[in-house]
């Protein structure tokens, strides 16, 4: 069987249905894709869908990847914004924004405007939670999250001293809530935020939303609701502060920035691709890739950061889906054709080899022994969701 002919076959086994509130579980009008087949991620999440949707497209489900992005539309109807998932507990946070993206892939599938007409609405809704409740005074945004102090305590020495360890020497309260914020930026844990990640603005986060702006702008024309204009100088305001402060001229990369201390994350991560996944890089950072290919490029992909003291699941040595697929349409976005080619070959060979060494994907790698002994705090579960939607993906590029 071919790792193609598995995620024909198996994906079935991550359709879900509920309708109804259901102890912890959220109900959703329609069915819905989970991450793993069984044992662990058994309900919607909100950025993990945007990768496996590709998947589904690729298999010609369209339908199905259709319900997904409807049922995170009804959650953000529901409740103002998404919710990280399907259940009560993650209503305390959501993750990296990707609706958009989401309805942009079905609409480009299906071309139904009114589908898109009811689904910019709720868009909009969302973009506003991002702007009031995640919004720094410079602007750009931030991840964060609405637990009380006694939650955040309890998460900090709790799950985190657990899977990272904690330091005694830091309130639990203050601690807490800047980790839940990590875990709301889909990237729990690693080295990027240096433990304090409300006050940065991460580079993925911003990215997102420049592309955010950029298609409200483009679906206010093609909807005939307005000229786009306003949209589109909201894009252009944060493509400008992005070039500004997040940009490391000295060593030619985008980088989360602290915008409490005003300085720049020592880390040189996967997020770097996203404003040339976004398309809102310059002439003058273009070359920025050929900085990041040689900092994180790995015999299997790309690296999630350059390497560090400290592990972290979402570090160096690993191998992630979804920076695969960010970095390699970043690379071609820019023109460089090659070296996006030459990382989805890369990804799609760790997904065969591994496969045929034992016959399941995997929701992270190692990017150093190409296999499946991954740096882990929780393990490293089957999976199909985004490991399976990013090797369709990478593949169609390929052929």
């Amino acid at each position: 069987m071919t790792v193609r002919e598995y995620i024909k076959e198996n994906m079935r086994r991550t359709l879900r249905q509920n309708v109804q509130d259901d102890d912890t579980l959220i109900g959703l009008p329609y069915p819905y894709t989970v991450p793993c087949a069984e044992h662990c991620f058994n309900e919607l999440y909100y950025w993990d869908t945007y990768f496996t949707n590709k998947a589904l497209f690729a298999i010609g489900q369209i339908e199905q990847a259709t319900n997904n992005i409807r049922n995170i539309l009804y959650l953000i109807d529901r409740f103002g914004y998404m919710p990280n998932g399907s259940r009560i507990f993650f209503l305390k946070r959501s993750q990296p924004p990707y609706a958009a993206l989401m309805v942009d892939d079905v609409f480009r599938k299906s071309g139904d405007l009114s589908f898109l007409k009811v689904a910019f609405v709720t868009l909009k809704k969302e973009y506003g939670f991002w702007m009031t409740e995640r919004v720094s005074k410079n602007g750009l945004n931030h991840y964060d999250c609405e637990e009380d102090g006694e939650s955040c305590a309890a998460f900090y020495n709790g799950i985190v001293a657990e899977r990272i360890g904690k330091e005694d020497s830091r309130d639990p309260k203050e601690a807490g809530r800047h980790y839940f914020a990590e875990a709301e930026s889909g990237w729990d844990f690693n080295p990027r935020f240096n433990g304090y990640c409300a006050d940065y603005n991460p580079v993925d986060l911003n990215g997102n939303l420049y592309m955010y702006e950029k298609l409200f702008a483009e679906y206010e024309v093609l909807l005939g609701e307005g000229d786009g204009k306003a949209w589109t100088e909201k894009a252009q305001k944060r493509a400008e502060k992005m070039n500004a402060l997040l940009w490391d001229g000295a060593e030619g990369a985008y980088k989360d920035y602290n915008y409490v201390t005003r300085k720049l994350s020592d880390i040189v991560s996967a997020a770097s691709f996203r404003p040339y996944f976004a398309g809102l890089a310059g002439e003058k950072q273009k070359d920025g890739l050929l900085n990041l290919l040689r900092t994180l490029e790995s015999d299997w992909g790309i690296f999630t950061t350059a390497k560090t003291d400290k592990k972290y699941q979402w570090a160096y040595p690993n191998i992630w889906a979804p920076c695969q697929y960010v970095a390699v349409e970043g690379l071609r976005r820019y023109g460089y054709e090659r070296g996006s080619k030459r990382i989805a070959q890369k990804y799609v060979a760790l997904i065969e080899k591994n496969f045929a060494a034992y016959g399941k994907l995997y929701e992270k790698y190692n990017g150093v022994t190409g296999d499946i002994d991954a740096a882990s705090e929780y393990g490293t579960p089957e999976m199909l969701g985004w490991t399976a939607g990013v090797y369709m993906a990478l593949c169609n590029m390929i052929n």
